[in-house]
C-alpha cells in the first residue's frame, strides 16, 4: 500500500506545470550537503515518509502543490537531514577588526561545536593570524582551503553551511564560489554597508546554535543564470586606422589536433570589498563550438549590458522569451534580481523589490528616450539582450560587477532565473529584514515628521475664510 506522501507526489506529478514555470522556476530544493526547506509545517522529507498530518495547517500547507518544496514565496524553515559536520568561514581581508572577530568564532566552532572548518589559505596566511601564540592550536585543525585548487572542488560539496564575515561584497564574493547548489549562509554584519548581512555578530553563538539545531528560517535569494554566446561577427569599426579598444577577436574552429585554449578568467571580487582571489573552477569553462564561445555563470544582483570603451550610443536589441520587445538605445541595460534592485538598478530609477517577489527587473541606464521607464517581468521568461550587427560600437557586459568583458557585434547574453538559490539565514524574518535594511542602510522615506496645529490657534483657523451672518 502507498504510503500518504507517494499518493501526493503521484497528485503532483498530474498537475500541469505551465502555469507556474511561467512565474518562476521552482527552486532546487536540496541547499549543500545536507541541508533542506520545510514550509507550511512539514517538510520534503517528512512528505516522502508519510507523515501525519493531524494539523489543520499542515494540511492546508500539503494540499497545496507548490509547497510540497521550498520556494520563493515565503521565508522557509531550515531542515537539516543528517547533522552538520562542515562549515566553510568566509572573512573580509586585511581588516584587523574582522580578524580578532573570525578567530573568536573558529575557535568556538572547532573547540565548542566540534565542527570541521575550512578556512581559506589567504586568510590563515594573514600575520595577524600565524603570529597570534594562543590561536596556534585551533590554527592545526583547521582545514587549508584555495578556490584555485582542483581538490576543492569536491571539498565543497561536502559544506554543511556558510559562516560570511563582511559585507554585502563579501557575500556576493561567496555566490560567485557556488555556482549550483548552496549551503545555507550566516551572513554577519562587519562590512560598511551591510544591506544584505542581517545577523548581529554578537549574538554568533545563539544563532549558530539555532542553525545547528534547524532552529532558523532561510530567505531564498533569486539568482540569474547568465550566457554569454559570442557570435561571428566582425570586430569593431576601426577609428583613425585602427581597432579604437586596440585588440581585435580572432575565433577559428580547433581541429582534433589543435592544443586546448587557454581560459582566462578576471578576477572576483567583493563588491566595495577588499578583492578576493579569483575562482576559476566555479566558472562554466568556455566552449568554443562552431565559432562560438560561450561562457555562462550565476549572478546574485545584476547582470549590466553597456557601451563598454565605446564612445558611441549603445545600441541594444531586447528580446523576451524569443520575442522582439525594443531597441535600447542609450548607456545601457540593467537585468537584476530582487536582491539586486537595491544596488545598481535603484540608482538607475527601478524600484526596490522585496528577495521574495519571483521577477527580474529590467532598467535602463540613460535612455536616450523620455518614455523608456523600468520594468518588471516573471521570473520564468527568458531574457536575450543582443549587440546588432549594423551597431557602431562594443559593448560589454558585466555580472556583479565584476567578470567584466567586452562584447562584439552579434554577440548575445542570455538571462534567466535560476534553479539555485542563495540561501540566507533570517535575523527575525524576511519582512523584518528587508524593511530595517531599506531603514538603516538606505534611509528610506527618511524625513522629519509634519508638525500638529497647535489645539490653540486650530480653533481660530477652523474660522478663516467662513463668512459669518450677523445676527438682526
Amino acid at each position: 500500500m502507498d504510503s500518504p506522501g507517494e499518493d501526493r507526489r503521484e497528485q503532483f506529478a498530474k498537475q500541469p506545470k505551465l502555469a507556474r514555470q511561467s512565474i518562476a522556476p521552482a527552486p532546487a530544493a536540496r541547499f549543500g550537503r545536507s541541508a533542506t526547506g520545510q514550509r507550511g509545517g512539514i517538510s520534503a522529507a517528512a512528505v516522502d515518509k508519510g507523515t501525519s498530518l493531524s494539523d489543520p495547517m499542515q494540511r492546508r500547507a500539503v494540499d497545496s502543490p507548490k509547497d510540497f518544496l521550498p520556494g520563493f514565496g515565503s521565508s522557509t524553515q531550515l531542515y537539516w537531514c543528517s547533522a552538520p559536520q562542515n562549515v566553510l568561514v568566509i572573512k573580509k581581508y586585511r581588516d584587523r577588526q574582522i580578524t580578532q572577530k573570525f578567530k573568536e568564532i573558529v575557535r568556538y566552532l572547532v573547540e565548542e561545536k566540534g565542527l570541521k572548518v575550512y578556512v581559506e589559505s589567504k586568510a590563515l596566511a594573514e600575520k595577524d593570524i600565524q603570529c597570534d601564540v594562543q590561536f596556534a592550536a585551533v590554527r592545526t585543525q583547521l582545514v587549508s582551503w584555495c578556490c584555485e585548487d582542483e581538490d576543492c572542488l569536491a571539498k565543497m560539496d561536502d559544506i554543511d553551511f556558510v559562516v560570511c564575515l563582511g559585507g554585502d561584497g563579501t557575500l556576493l564574493y561567496v555566490s560567485s564560489l557556488f555556482q549550483k547548489s548552496v549551503p545555507p549562509i550566516l551572513a554577519f554584519h562587519l562590512g560598511s554597508l551591510g544591506f544584505l548581512t542581517p545577523l548581529d555578530l554578537s549574538q554568533y553563538k545563539r544563532i549558530i546554535t539555532d542553525v545547528i539545531k534547524g532552529e532558523a528560517t532561510l530567505t531564498l535569494r533569486s539568482r540569474l543564470d547568465c550566457v554569454i554566446h559570442s557570435g561571428e561577427g566582425p570586430a569593431s569599426p576601426a577609428v583613425n586606422g585602427r581597432n579604437h579598444l586596440e585588440f581585435e577577436r580572432r575565433i577559428s574552429t580547433p581541429s582534433p589536433t589543435s592544443p586546448k585554449p587557454e581560459m582566462h578568467f578576471p578576477p572576483l571580487g567583493g563588491g566595495n570589498d577588499v578583492a578576493q582571489p579569483q575562482a576559476r573552477f566555479r566558472r562554466t569553462p568556455s566552449i568554443i563550438t562552431n565559432k562560438t564561445v560561450t561562457e555562462q555563470m550565476l549572478v546574485l544582483n545584476e547582470v549590466v549590458i553597456d557601451r563598454g570603451q565605446s564612445a558611441y550610443l549603445s545600441n541594444l536589441e531586447m528580446y523576451c522569451n524569443g520575442i522582439p520587445i525594443t531597441d535600447v538605445q542609450g548607456d545601457g541595460l540593467i537585468v537584476a534580481t530582487p536582491t539586486g534592485s537595491t544596488a545598481y538598478a535603484a540608482a538607475a530609477g527601478a524600484s526596490m523589490v522585496h528577495p521574495n517577489v519571483q521577477a527580474m527587473v529590467v532598467t535602463p541606464i540613460c535612455p536616450h528616450s523620455l518614455s523608456f521607464r523600468p520594468i518588471m517581468v516573471p521570473g520564468g521568461v527568458k531574457i536575450e539582450v543582443k549587440i546588432p550587427m549594423n551597431a557602431r560600437g562594443t559593448g560589454a557586459v558585466s555580472c556583479d560587477g565584476k567578470n567584466r568583458q567586452v562584447l562584439y557585434r552579434g554577440d548575445r547574453v542570455e538571462i534567466s532565473m535560476s534553479i539555485f538559490p542563495l540561501p540566507c539565514i533570517d535575523g527575525v524574518d524576511h519582512i523584518s529584514d528587508w524593511f530595517t535594511s531599506l531603514s538603516t542602510c538606505l534611509h528610506w522615506n527618511a524625513r522629519a515628521k509634519q508638525k500638529q496645529f497647535d489645539p490653540e490657534v486650530e480653533d481660530e483657523d477652523a474660522t478663516d475664510g467662513v463668512e459669518t451672518i450677523p445676527e438682526e
